[in-house]
């Protein structure tokens, strides 16, 4: 029991009236010795009391600034203030409700103040009936671990969990009286170590430490350690080091442990069988096993409480979470009825594939990740969980966290759960109201506000609620648009807004892809708060993984040996999930079930973990090749097809599959099939997984080669679809763009859509347009001149009438081509234009006058007259003016418009793309 600090003494011993910090004035005395008294108080303002409170005390230094023990109390005193803050903004259903840190300067006193529990404290109960059952010690165990993983995210440490300071309030357990960081005083530099130091009366104990097993030097003390022997971390103890998040998870396995066996790990460890055992206080041997103490207690929760009171930190369980999440499963494990596993030839492990429903049983290690999106799910109509690809998130969804719904439900209201599940594509609202129609008939036909107001209802009637699972929301950015995208984000912010009641919706989506969706404005801003980021499993969770897969199926591995060499491979691979769930699978395939082991002469025989999936994937494609010649091609085209220009996965149909794949479409597609490289789903044909894309070597490469004509593509398209909704407002795209679409469809006659060529040729129509105007122009302007110069020289020759009368002509021919000119520039009917165009032609405006459309695919010359040239001898006044050499190169060029001045060449049909637009 420690000395109260002078400071709190004094202030203390004030008249009832005046023990008041702030707003909150003392009442009596809550918890007695210590360093830090704990009092009941009322938070009052003038004469009303607003509430009542729990203020725990602390001394603030004072003396000389100059004293080394004021440097350190400042110390003490910033830490207590930054730790506090962050405690203030803890809140969990299970731990104590902090409120403020108010401070009297004068008398030297600060308190923190927190939420007044009326309950009982467990180790009262425990004294009572000294040991609880397995479901309490499991109920405790969770709430605990809970709590102690909101604080363990503030970046706290609480440093003193123990009964005393658990209390049971109506059957909720919450966790008080955190140990304040500052409590772990520095000593200063020059102090001697075997002395203990008082520091206005707040003692500074300093012992010598004993060496801890390979650690070679004694470690040197820093000072005073908070926290109860029999719970305290032994590496606390042992070697001085400060508390972390690993010295709460080993307290919390000592408190199990007493509430199971009615002793400390310590105490049952005595040899004489009364007080604590010193080498497992300080670390030196580890605890006995639960199970040796209390055989009663079954197996898997005695293995967590062992690991969770290891004397090393780093073979302690990964997280609080993860302990929560375990003990979670491990009530499920004791309280659910058996189900049936998967048949034993399909195994735990889904290789490319995804977990279903079906596999929750042999579903393992994301348990920490089911219970946040539940805790999520709870209270907010929307929750979207997002990781990179091959996270696993799809698996979590539809494994984890639907079928924990449908089993725990998400609170007291609605007592079951129904989940329906959809991927967007390309027509989201099409797949969303397809999964919905068995729940409300008519689904596609409603606004997203009547379609939640009728699940609801629903919701009332039955009593049933319904989660909807948006699986690769991302498409929901990548490929849908128009309408169908519009009307299910507003579906999606609906149920969100609406929250809770009986309509939930969980969504999956890429993190790398997350921009597109959080821009997408209302949809956006409900995403944000509801996000649930997922990490791939770890290397220390797969170790886990695999156990727990094996003892499904009570197989096991050959040895040790080969499970640590496995666990080794793993090391690095962990984060490509899809890659090693692959290999895992042909491991399986390769176990040996006499024996029912899994054999290092399996694994040999997949070629370990890293090379399995693009050994797999090659050999494949090389049984295609061997189908028919072209049959390997074939195969890029169909993997190509299933992958959008930016690198993710795309839903095709299968009828467009086999055409992209020719003429052994249907055998490469089967092939593809049962070497699980591409899937069919409800909508279409896709890649099993996005692992494809970063593992195997050759479709990178394809994929990589194809990247810019499919993007290309893609824009044609893209602007295709608009500008046939609306012809006036879209622009058309100018020669040389024209020039590459037309190269794109030569190259890949069926890449093109039949409006994407639509477009392509009103697009090359209008280029010629603009030249026929331009070339038009120049030709009347080169005539009219040397029609001029010409009536100039011979105008002794001829009469002057003569020479109006062909000026005449001239300008009716000039006239007569500005106004077909200026229809050919008014109308976009491709029939209409090309009657246009032979009018011109039959005006008078011959090849030989008009520029090359061909050339016009080449950089734009500024245009030039052409100089004049004297009269030829035995030209006539009415012999049309000889061509200029500019005109002749150009009326070589032009075979497509016509062949003659007075035979003009058919203009394409409509099925191909016209010859003004073709590319040189």
């Amino acid at each position: 029991m420690g000395r109260v600090a002078a400071t709190i003494k004094t202030f203390l011993e004030r008249p009832d009236a005046e023990r008041r910090l702030g707003p909150f004035l003392l009442v009596n005395q809550l918890g007695r010795g210590g360093f830090a008294p704990v009092w009941l108080a009322h938070e009052v303002y003038g004469d009303t009391v607003v509430r009542s409170a729990a203020v725990k005390l602390f001394a603030l230094q004072r003396g000389p600034k100059s004293s080394g023990s004021r440097r350190v109390a400042d110390a003490v005193r910033d830490g207590i203030v930054a730790e506090t803050s962050a405690l203030c903004k803890v809140e969990h259903p299970n731990v104590v409700r902090f409120y403020s840190l108010p401070i009297d300067e004068d008398a030297g006193v600060m308190g923190l103040a927190m939420e007044h529990i009326a309950g009982t404290p467990l180790d009262r109960r425990l004294s009572r009936v000294e040991r609880l059952t397995v479901s309490e010690a499991l109920a405790l165990g969770i709430a605990i671990a809970l709590a102690l993983a909101a604080v363990h995210r503030a970046g706290l440490v609480h440093r003193d969990v123990k009964p005393s300071n658990v209390i049971d309030a109506d059957g909720v357990y919450k966790l008080i009286d955190f140990g304040i960081a500052s409590a772990e005083i520095l000593r200063a530099p020059d102090s001697n170590p075997s002395t203990p130091e008082i520091i206005d009366d707040l003692p500074l104990v300093i012992t010598p430490a004993r060496p801890r097993v390979g650690s070679g030097v004694p470690t040197i003390p820093l000072g005073f350690q908070s926290g109860t022997p029999g719970y305290m971390d032994p590496v606390c103890v042992g070697a001085r080091e400060p508390a972390t998040a690993a010295s709460d998870l080993y307290s919390l396995g000592a408190t199990l442990f007493e509430c199971l066996t009615g002793k400390v790990p310590a105490a049952a460890s005595a040899r004489q069988g009364t007080g604590l055992d010193d080498d497992v206080l300080d670390g030196f041997a580890p605890a006995l096993a639960l199970g040796t103490v209390a055989p009663d207690v079954p197996a898997s929760l005695g293995r967590v409480i062992d690991t969770l009171l290891s004397p090393d930190r780093h073979d302690r369980p990964p997280s609080a979470e993860w302990v929560a999440a375990r003990f979670e499963e491990i009530r499920g494990e004791l309280s659910a009825p058996a189900r049936a596993l998967p048949a034993e030839d399909v195994g735990p492990f889904r290789g490319l594939g995804r977990f279903e429903e079906s596999d929750r049983d042999v579903y393992f290690g994301r348990e920490s990740e089911i219970a946040r999106a539940r805790k999520q799910l709870r209270g907010r109509g929307l929750v979207t969980i997002s990781g990179a690809s091959g996270s696993g998130k799809s698996s979590l969804a539809r494994a984890g966290v639907l079928p924990a719904i449908a089993e725990k439900g998400l609170g007291d209201w609605p007592a079951g759960w129904d989940t329906a599940v959809a991927e967007p594509g390309r027509d989201p609202r099409a797949a969303v109201a397809l999964a919905l129609d068995p729940f409300v008939i008519g689904a596609a036909a409603m606004t997203p506000d009547e379609l939640v107001t009728a699940l609801e209802a629903r919701a009332k009637k039955d009593d049933r609620g319904l989660i909807l699972l948006v699986d690769q929301l991302e498409e929901l950015a990548t490929l849908a648009s128009g309408e169908s995208q519009s009307w299910t984000a507003d579906l999606l912010v609906a149920i969100e807004q609406r929250a809770p009641g009986g309509v939930r919706a969980l969504a999956a989506a890429r993190r790398d892809l997350l921009d597109p969706l959080l821009a997408m404005g209302a949809l956006g801003e409900s995403m944000g708060p509801g996000l649930v980021l997922i990490k791939p499993i770890t290397d220390q969770v797969w170790g886990d993984v695999l156990d727990k897969a094996l003892a499904a199926y009570d197989y096991s591995f050959e040895d040790d040996a080969l499970r640590s060499d496995l666990l080794a491979e793993l090391e690095g691979t962990a984060g490509a999930m899809p890659l090693v769930q692959f290999a895992l699978t042909e491991l399986w395939r390769k176990r040996d079930p006499v024996a029912r082991k899994v054999t290092r002469k399996g694994l040999e025989a997949i070629g370990g973990i890293a090379g399995a999936l693009e050994r797999h994937a090659d050999a494949t494609l090389e049984a295609i090749a061997r189908i028919e010649a072209g049959a390997e091609e074939s195969a890029r085209a169909v993997l190509i097809a299933a992958i959008t220009p930016q690198g993710t996965r795309s839903t095709r149909k299968l009828a467009d599959l086999e055409r992209d794949a020719g003429s052994a479409g249907q055998g490469v597609i089967a092939a593809l099939e049962a070497a699980r490289l591409i899937v069919r789903g409800p909508h279409g044909v896709t890649l099993a997984h996005e692992a494809l894309l970063t593992q195997w070597g050759r479709l990178r490469g394809w994929v990589a080669e194809a990247r810019q004509d499919r993007l290309l593509a893609e824009e044609i398209e893209r602007d295709a679809e608009r500008w046939s909704g609306d012809p006036d407002g879209v622009p058309l795209w100018p020669r040389r763009r024209v020039a590459l679409g037309v190269a794109l469809h030569k190259h890949a006659p069926g890449r093109l859509s039949a409006g994407a060529q639509r477009f392509l040729k009103a697009s090359g129509w209008a280029s010629l347009r603009v030249w026929l105007l331009v070339g038009a122009s120049v030709a009347a302007v080169v005539l009219s001149l040397i029609g001029l110069a010409y009536t100039y020289v011979r105008g002794e020759q001829r009469s002057r009438a003569a020479a109006e009368e062909q000026m005449r002509e001239l300008t009716e021919k000039q006239i007569k081509i500005d106004a077909l000119m200026e229809r050919l520039a008014q109308t976009n009917n491709p029939e209409r234009r090309e009657e246009i165009a032979k009018e011109i032609l039959r005006a008078g405006v011959t090849p030989t006058s008009l520029p090359s459309v061909t050339a016009a695919a080449r950089p734009t010359a500024r245009a030039t007259l052409p100089p004049a040239a004297p009269p030829h001898p035995s030209a006539s006044v009415n012999s049309p003016p000889p061509p200029t050499a500019a005109a002749t190169a150009a009326a070589d060029t032009l075979p497509a418009l016509s062949t003659s001045a007075s035979t003009p060449a058919p203009l394409p049909t409509t099925t191909e793309f016209p010859d003004p637009i073709r590319a040189p």
